[in-house]
């Protein structure tokens, strides 16, 4: 059986409730939380009135008082705090259960029995699975076929279960071969969500106003951002610090967010403008003298 299991405490897990729960966090997203239904799960945007990206979570509705937020990047008293900024007279709370949960990322050609084992049904994209004692997603910012569960720190579910426990090297080596962005390490403060190809999937043009709604709906109307994210495949004789500029030149085109070891050389997130795009394709593009050779990565 091949099942593979990395285990960490959540950097976020929130539980927002109130009369005004919903149509508050509709006002701070890039997501349309109205159209949700029960179950259903979304990954939003928290951006600044400049359309920069803040954060990051995994939004998923159970009614229109109740809310769970989970984010990978992003920690819960950080998170609280974004998020309670714009509260005036709002009737909402914010409940940090961060601390209590523990947060498995599953794997594997046979991921799928786990949900056998756990007697639950397996999940389907955008709607989770739950019980008192878990939740469970298929993740959309990881790679195809990757699940989240969400569930007490203190609970060990698969004592009877034959699975491997890996370390996060193994699931950042995927992401990044997909080219699916975190946030904010890669796509962060100083990056529009369209640069990280995060406008596809996590920002809804059609819903009313939001932070960087302005932004957003500029940029989907010109059709493109001058900048765009790449994954790399690249050789250096020392290990890279990030961020690491990436030159044509002497000039600067783009710069390296994230990487991860791999036999020979590295994987990695950049981003890149268009300026530096031939260089790219033609191999000129530089980190430093130890680097020896950048390519676009092509799986």
């Amino acid at each position: 059986m091949s099942i593979f299991i990395h285990r960490c405490l959540p950097p976020a897990y929130l539980e927002v409730s109130g009369e005004d729960a919903q149509s508050y966090l509709q006002s701070q997203l890039t997501i349309d939380l109205i159209s949700m239904r029960s179950d259903e799960i979304r990954y939003g945007l928290r951006l600044n009135k400049k359309g920069k990206t803040l954060a990051g979570m995994y939004v998923i509705k159970t009614d229109e008082e109740n809310f769970s937020l989970i984010s990978r990047g992003t920690s819960g008293s950080e998170l609280v705090r974004l998020l309670e900024e714009n509260v005036v007279a709002d009737e909402i709370e914010f409940d940090d259960r961060s601390s209590e949960h523990q947060l498995l990322t599953v794997y594997g050609p046979d991921a799928r029995l786990l949900f056998n084992d756990l007697m639950q049904p397996c999940p389907s994209a955008h709607k989770v699975v739950r019980n008192s004692k878990l939740i469970a997603f298929l993740d959309p910012r990881l790679a195809p076929s990757t699940y989240t569960l969400v569930m007490p720190e203190d609970q060990n579910t698969f004592t009877n279960l034959e699975v491997t426990f890996t370390d996060q090297d193994e699931i950042e080596k995927a992401r990044i071969q997909s080219t699916l962005v975190t946030v904010p390490n890669e796509i962060g403060p100083d990056e529009l969500p369209q640069e990280g190809g995060l406008e596809q999937d996590c920002v809804d043009f059609q819903k009313g106003c939001y932070l960087g709604q302005e932004v957003m709906a500029r940029i989907h109307a010109m059709g493109k951002v001058r900048r765009q994210t790449v994954t790399l495949a690249f050789d250096s004789a020392i290990t890279p610090k990030t961020p690491c500029p990436l030159l044509d030149g002497s000039k600067k085109v783009g710069i390296l967010k994230s990487f991860v070891k791999v036999e020979p050389g590295y994987l990695g997130i950049a981003i890149v403008h268009e300026n530096g795009m031939p260089a790219l394709h033609d191999g000129k593009l530089k980190m430093n003298q130890n680097t020896s050779k950048i390519n676009l990565y092509e799986s």
